[in-house]
């Protein structure tokens, strides 16, 4: 399909080429999630890691400080928020939630001509291409808002020749570039491209036609929109340019799509190595007949989606970014089975090799991160999986009710429904409902919404009003009621299981069915079986569900054991359950994973512990959620940081070893027989009892328990669910050590991406220390010191990690106070010296009002005014020092005998200074203090103080 004279690689080694030669500094693409940027969901355009520039807040340690000219290739997902292109992936030629933004940069180099220019001789001259089949665009202007036509651009673009019918007038939606609800902005120019030529295609420009498309937009940036959407002028204007890579590559490939190049051609082919479906044909809408096309498009736009948005920190969950990341996984999901025959389960990680060869050169991340991505993307998969089938068998349900009755439009609640339920996120719904020629109202859905968090949120607040069984209801399940404890056995097994409603229990009495119970109350069922973890060992229950598809659905939100009837309490979403029947069992697998990495984790920590601490080490209790691993434990002393650091590192080293962890019910006193085997103090386990071990066959070391060579393993008498393999954990990252009782010891833990997550944030702070430490002596650095030293302090990441970042920092600081005693000392000399030297040369006089060479040093001029304050107690001092540098001004005053004998006070003297340096003073009479946020009022501050004492003088 590929043009070779132009392979895409060429196109952007070409493009930053252009730009190098013109004193562009080639800037790596900044991640797809923003750091420390809440305006945004995802990196949607290439200027949002230079916003610090435009918005003049970068810092002078920062590497962009001085910056004046860039070229780059941004990464950008436009999948949520403001820009959101995901809706029209697959329909089209060339939209795409992830695609490259090449862009330049000029930081109040270069403005509108200069840019216009270069545009045009790298399109026209370099690329090549046909200046008759190029347009151009300009702001039109906005009355309402104040803002006039653009006719600068429009002259730019005369006098490079290209005429008035090629260059158009745009509205504020085409022609005015905002990066999100506030910050920079400013009028822009495009560059349209007519892949038919030879015609006039004006009227095409800027109304979705495939064959006239932008390929180009130079973005003037002028203004900073405000919170209240008013548009203040910056202090420098910007340019800020967006090549669309995808696009540029088409054009030059003289393909008709995006897609028939070799931006996507790698993909394709894995695609269809993978599924077995039919080549490619790069057919849209009605050409394209069976939706296979639009399908090979999605999949692909998809995997490049999820994997640079989860390399660079966006994991797969229900808030923000996350919720973004599941929902385009699922879309694909579905589009890759229906129309591709794809097998759900490892789907995008069997495509993700071809990624990684096309892009891992130029993005690194994937590489190196190749792995992790694999094995994230798979475990979302499996995930869905699981109600991928039974979810669209429901939406046929719903889809034919709704046909039956007439209706067009699919209820809001059912929408909801099946997104709680099934896990189909709104818009794959919308999706389906459209296939089958029915609309969502999503106001409905968000009131079914709004009415189940509210639900959830009441019951949940109830939570210890869940039913309990005592003994009494204990006895009576077992002797009255004849009804056989719960086979929880499949707890163990991955995936869903189903189950018959035994009892139901309301706290007060076994009920027949629910139909007759009050809306949301809090309830407990007795299963024959389930798949459900009851709270035990430190580790927490499941939550899920439980279900008759389309039918009835029982909220699960606490799962408890009571004599071996494990008791699911939650509530009827929808529907009624009656005794005898059959639901299916469904606990939340994504919010079980992080449990099974924590508790493992917990086993590969307390087995570190023993071999860095000693044999005296046991287990005094642990907690495991899916957030953390808490571990409680007997030593006399506190954890010595290096101690800590080999913990850690063997806890990861065995992590690496990537062991088979193995489980099995053994006799108690044959099990309590292996060599080193772990079990809580004072804990009773039952007969048999589950033994877990990591490395090592339990037959085998039952064979021969008493073999020296067990020690070496983690082997634990646990009931808890662990992961297959120590490698799924990923890392383990100690982020607090502390002292709970005497000689009970406690540390918490991440694993998993929460430990990645954590890695991450310290990686970021690091840098912010990086460009405090670069900071030139001053009040900045001062600022910032006690900015990042408080964030420190807060700061949850390893605690390794932290010790170092603290020692660091404490460096740093010391290294500061030493400077800033050392200046302040050479101040108070300075000030002392001109002072003295005042009077020196007036011999008679009784007064001093000056500024001092020093800067805002409330210290040194302070002492000043102490020394003669203990001086003769006759002459009188009133001195300023800062600059507009320190951003501030320090002032202080001491009244002598001379002037306190006619009346002067220093309340009064430096009261009407005060006012006039932007700030307040306060002390004791015959001296005063005061601060001010106005420097270049300095000299005015001298002036009103020495005016003041002449009129109070009547000089």
């Amino acid at each position: 399909m590929a043009d070779t004279e132009w392979p895409a690689a060429r196109v952007r080694k070409t493009f930053f080429d252009f730009f190098n030669e013109r004193d562009h500094t080639v800037v790596p693409s900044g991640p797809v999630v923003p750091v420390n940027d809440p305006s945004l969901l995802f990196t949607n355009a290439g200027m949002n890691q230079f916003k610090p520039i435009f918005l003049g807040t970068v810092e002078k340690s920062h590497p962009f400080a001085d910056l004046k000219r860039a070229v780059d290739s941004q990464k950008v997902i436009r999948a949520g928020g403001k820009h959101n292109d995901l809706d029209d992936v697959g329909k089209d030629s060339y939209h795409h939630t992830f695609f490259e933004m090449l862009g330049n940069w000029s930081f109040g180099d270069y403005f509108k001509e200069g840019i216009i220019e270069m545009s045009w001789d790298l399109l026209t001259r370099v690329y090549g291409l046909d200046p008759t089949r190029l347009y151009v665009t300009y702001f039109e202007g906005n009355p309402e808002l104040g803002l006039e036509p653009d006719n600068e651009a429009k002259n730019f673009w005369r006098k490079i020749g290209v005429p008035d019918s090629r260059i158009l007038p745009g509205n504020m939606k085409d022609n005015f570039w905002e990066m999100g609800e506030t910050g920079p902005c400013g009028p822009c120019s495009e560059i349209h491209y007519d892949k038919i030529g030879g015609r006039d295609a004006a009227s095409l420009v800027n109304m979705d036609d495939p064959m006239v498309i932008e390929i180009w937009n130079l973005v003037f940036i002028q203004y900073d929109r405000q919170a209240d959407k008013s548009l203040k002028p910056l202090p420098a204007q910007h340019v800020d340019t967006g090549l669309g890579y995808e696009r540029l590559v088409a054009v030059l490939q003289d393909a008709p799509s995006n897609y028939a190049t070799d931006c996507w051609t790698p993909l394709f082919a894995k695609i269809q190595e993978v599924t077995g479906a039919r080549p490619y044909t790069d057919k849209y809408e009605k050409d394209d007949v069976d939706g296979i096309d639009m399908a090979y498009r999605v999949v692909a736009d998809h995997i490049r989606t999820l994997s640079f948005a989860i390399v660079d920190g966006a994991v797969p969950n229900n808030d923000g970014r996350g919720y973004v990341v599941r929902r385009v996984l699922r879309r694909g999901v579905r589009y890759g089975r229906k129309y591709l025959g794809a097998e759900i389960g490892q789907f995008f990680s069997s495509i993700l090799p071809a990624l990684v060869e096309q892009k891992g050169e130029e993005f690194p991340e994937l590489i190196k991160k190749q792995q992790d991505l694999k094995e994230i993307l798979d475990e979302e998969e499996d995930a869905f999986a699981r109600t991928l089938d039974r979810g669209e068998v429901q939406f046929e349900k719903y889809a034919a009710a709704e046909a039956k009755a007439g209706s067009k439009k699919l209820a809001g609640d059912l929408v909801w429904r099946l997104y709680d339920t099934f896990g189909f996120p709104v818009d794959l719904t919308k999706l389906m409902a459209e296939e089958r020629g029915l609309e969502i109202d999503e106001a409905e859905v968000e009131a079914a919404k709004q009415k189940a968090k509210e639900a959830s949120k009441v019951v949940k607040e109830s939570v210890q009003e869940f039913p309990k069984l005592d003994v009494h209801r204990i006895a009576e399940l077992d002797s009255q009621l004849k009804v056989a404890r719960t086979d929880d056995e499949p707890k163990f097994i991955k995936g869903d299981v189903k189950g018959k409603v035994l009892q139901i229990f309301d706290g007060k009495n076994f009920l027949k069915s629910t139909k007759d119970v009050a809306e949301k109350t809090p309830l407990g069922l007795v299963m024959d079986k389930t798949n459900f973890y009851a709270e035990s060992g430190g580790q927490v229950a499941d939550t899920g569900r439980l279900v008759i598809d389309g039918v009835t659905e029982f909220k699960v939100l606490d799962v408890q054991n009571y004599g071996g009837y494990i008791l699911h309490c939650g509530y009827v979403e929808y529907g009624a359950l009656s005794q005898g029947e059959e639901v299916i069992c469904e606990y939340e697998e994504l919010r079980r994973a992080p449990i099974r990495n924590n508790h493992s984790g917990t086993h590969v920590l307390n087995h570190s512990l023993r071999e860095v601490l000693g044999d005296d080490i046991n287990q005094k209790g642990s907690l495991v959620d899916h957030e953390k691993l808490r571990f409680d434990f007997s030593h006399k002393a506190q954890v010595k940081i290096e101690e800590l650091e080999k913990i850690e590192k063997m806890s990861n080293e065995d992590i690496r070893k990537d062991q088979q962890i193995y489980s099995k019910d053994v006799d108690l006193d044959q099990a309590r027989e292996i060599e080193g085997v772990r079990a809580v103090f004072g804990e009773t386990y039952p007969n048999p009892v589950r033994v877990v071990s990591i490395g090592m066959d339990i037959d085998t070391m039952l064979a021969e328990p008493k073999k020296p060579e067990w020690r070496q393993y983690s082997v634990e008498f646990c009931g808890g669910t662990h992961v297959e393999k120590t490698g799924l954990i990923k890392d383990l990252v100690i982020v607090e050590e502390s002292g709970i009782a005497k000689g009970i010891r406690r540390i918490i833990a991440y694993t998993g991406e929460t430990a990645h997550a954590v890695q991450r944030e310290a990686v970021e702070f690091e840098k912010r220390i990086d460009a405090v430490e670069a900071l030139p002596y001053g009040p900045e650095k001062d600022a910032q010191i006690k900015v990042v030293s408080q964030a420190l302090s807060q700061l949850v990441i390893s605690t390794l990690t932290k010790d170092r970042l603290n020692k660091r920092f404490q460096k740093i600081t010391a290294e500061h106070v030493a400077e800033q005693k050392k200046r302040q000392k050479a101040e108070v000399k300075t000030a002392l010296d001109t002072v003295a030297k005042h009077f020196e040369n007036n011999k008679d006089a009784k007064w001093f009002v000056g500024r001092l060479p020093i800067s805002a040093n409330a210290k040194a001029l302070t002492e000043v005014v102490k020394h003669y304050q203990g001086k003769d107690n006759e002459k009188s001092v009133y001195l300023f020092g800062g600059s507009k540098e320190d951003g501030a001004v320090v002032h202080g005053v001491f009244v002598g005998s001379h002037l306190s004998s006619q009346g002067v006070t220093a309340e009064q003297w430096a009261g009407s200074v005060s006012e006039v340096v932007g700030g307040r003073s306060g002390g004791k009479e015959p001296s005063r203090q005061g601060q001010g946020t106005k420097p270049e009022a300095i000299d005015e501050g001298v002036e009103t103080a020495t005016k003041w004492l002449s009129e109070k003088l009547k000089l």
